[in-house]
């Protein structure tokens, strides 16, 4: 469940001043009379969109006033514009536009703005790139199954939801979301299966900092959709996006987990399902991942485990995960209960009887992806470590921890449901072109990282991927600006139970914002967590001043001109408190 998100505001102290600049944090609602009036042509009544806004920004209490003139748009003080599906601007307007971002204020749009003149002409969309940072290449209705907006995780703008986490935007006729190119993309338009085109533009929101030729800074943020989708679409999500977008453009720090161990974007995980009896031709995938520095998982049946022991002690031996794929390899789906229960006891027995040592929760993958509700809740009770899902388990494209029915005591690790909503290399090489294959897969990996998602990527026991193919993998995945961990998938779910293990809170204060951070459990952190902290102008220098004792285990990260990472290492459990302040350098 995604919560709704809060709305305080959080003045952060500065320890040098700008020049003098009238800059506020406030939202300027602009009524355009010429989108009313064209729109009114046509049948349609501009303030619908408008009254949109005005209850959002009132019931997360953030500050605005309502501009109807463009004499009032000219005049007003710099803070944030909000252009809601403004379709005709005349060039009056446009021209107050471009002075409010050069005065220093930010612009957040919606969907199309200024593509017709005053008199309902069309003028196409070159003040969108022109003056918002946002070039329009096409929209969505020609593919009418692309209804689905996939925001990035870990992202200044879209960070309330997680990375890759479905939005279903109604289909309404000449209302499609746009298609758009700009300098840092926030979410992606795609099926509800995640279908991936890469010759195709999937980009629906941007977002940008420029300085102006008057030497500000000033923000844009562009959403690729009407205000009309709102009404039909859950309201949480698209109201979470806009308030992540408009608390960036107010310069206001904002605080979120990363979904990844710091210097880490996003991850990836090989998991390898062996049906069939292993021999030496199958360390040759093993040896090659491990000479790149790359761990696998295995999913081994237990009736062929006694058979495979050598084997499968020498790719353990180096470093390799082995888990469960099942007893045999047939699926659990509409089993009975009884027997989806015998199955699982009768797998455990025999990988103990086999003499192959693997950890008491190690994880658990059925084969063909075939299970069901029951099987399910059997995982999360008998203390699977992990269970790698179909894309239907959770909308979102990243782990999340299993809640089983009840309550059982004797599970003492949670299970770590790792979501499959990637393709791996051979499904994308297996028809047509391998060549033109591994391209849309690396492609595909490309977006995913950059949305900080968890890619579960299934191999072939006897893979057909040659050893020119993996380099250019493997070149993808060490690629620095990639930041991909590659971890089994045990790793990625201790990684995620530990990250479980931290919540915090940002509340204003007199003073400067102050930061509460807790941690659970018993013991001190094993793997440092990093929060994310918007930084209230870019290239501010985060400064804590702590409010309790937190010893040497904090540390601050530069992340990018926007963000800082405070880096939670070795914390003993308890609560601790920092106050927030933001040097200019």
């Amino acid at each position: 469940m995604v919560a709704e998100p809060e709305s305080r505001a959080l003045v952060a102290p500065l320890s040098a001043a700008l020049p003098p600049i009238a800059w506020v944090p406030i939202v300027h609602l602009y009524a355009s009379p010429t989108t009313e009036s064209y729109l009114k042509s046509g049948g349609l009544d501009a303030k619908n969109n408008l009254r949109i806004w005005e209850v959002f920004l009132r019931k997360y209490k953030i500050p605005f006033q309502l501009i109807t003139s463009v004499d009032r748009l000219e005049s007003a003080t710099a803070g944030v514009l909000l252009l809601p599906t403004s379709v005709a601007l005349s060039a009056r307007e446009k021209l107050a536009v471009v002075n409010f971002r050069a005065k220093g204020g930010s612009v957040l749009a919606s969907w199309l703005s200024g593509v017709r003149g005053d008199r309902g002409e069309w003028l196409g969309f070159g003040f969108m790139e022109s003056a918002l940072d946002a070039k329009v290449v096409g929209d969505t209705r020609a593919e009418e199954e692309e209804n689905f907006m996939m925001p990035y995780g870990d992202n200044p703008i879209t960070h309330h939801l997680p990375a890759g986490m479905r939005v279903w935007l109604e289909v309404v006729k000449e209302t499609y979301p746009l298609r758009l190119v700009g300098r840092n993309p926030a979410a992606h338009i795609m099926d509800w299966s995640r279908t991936f085109a890469p010759d195709k533009t999937g980009t629906v929101i941007v977002f940008d900092e420029k300085i102006q030729s008057t030497g500000r800074l000033s923000r844009s943020v562009v959403l690729g959709y009407p205000e009309r989708l709102w009404l039909a679409s859950d309201p949480k999500l698209l109201e979470a996006i806009a308030h992540n977008a408009l608390t960036w453009l107010l310069r206001q720090p904002d605080i979120y987990k990363s979904a990844w161990p710091q210097a880490y974007r996003s991850a990836v995980v090989f998991a390898v399902d062996s049906s069939d009896e292993f021999n030496s031709a199958d360390l040759d995938l093993a040896n090659l991942l491990k000479k790149n520095g790359m761990m696998a998982t295995y999913y081994a049946l237990t009736q062929i485990v006694l058979k495979s022991v050598p084997v499968l002690k020498q790719i353990q031996a180096q470093g390799h995960e082995i888990a469960f794929l099942a007893d045999r390899f047939i699926g659990f789906r509409d089993q009975p209960a009884a027997t989806q229960a015998t199955r699982m006891n009768t797998m455990r027995m025999e990988m103990a009887n086999s003499g192959l040592v693997i950890p008491a929760d190690s994880g658990f993958h059925p084969p063909m992806d075939s299970y069901d509700k029951t099987t399910e809740q059997l995982i999360y009770a008998n203390g699977f470590g992990h269970f790698v899902s179909f894309m239907d388990t959770t909308d979102a494209s990243l782990p999340f921890i299993a809640t089983p029915l009840g309550t059982n005591s004797s599970v003492s690790t949670p299970t770590v449901v790792l979501p499959r909503t990637s393709s791996g290399p051979e499904d994308a090489m297996e028809t047509g072109d391998a060549e033109e294959g591994l391209k849309a897969f690396l492609s595909e990996l490309d977006l995913s990282q950059k949305m900080s998602s968890l890619s579960v990527l299934r191999l072939a026991q006897q893979t057909f991927i040659t050893k020119e193919q993996w380099d250019d993998i493997f070149s993808h995945l060490k690629s620095p600006n990639a930041k991909t961990w590659v971890a089994t998938a045990g790793q990625v779910a201790d990684w995620w139970r530990e990250r479980e293990r931290v919540s915090f809170t940002l509340e204003p204060d007199p003073i400067a914002p102050l930061l509460s951070v807790t941690i659970k459990g018993n013991s001190p952190l094993k793997q440092a967590v990093s929060l994310y902290v918007n930084l209230p102008e870019s290239r501010n220098v985060m400064r804590l001043v702590s409010r309790t004792d937190s010893g040497n285990s904090v540390k601050i990260v530069a992340v990018d001109a926007w963000r800082s990472a405070l880096v939670l290492n070795d914390l003993s459990p308890g609560t601790y408190r920092w106050q927030l302040y933001f040097d200019r350098p």
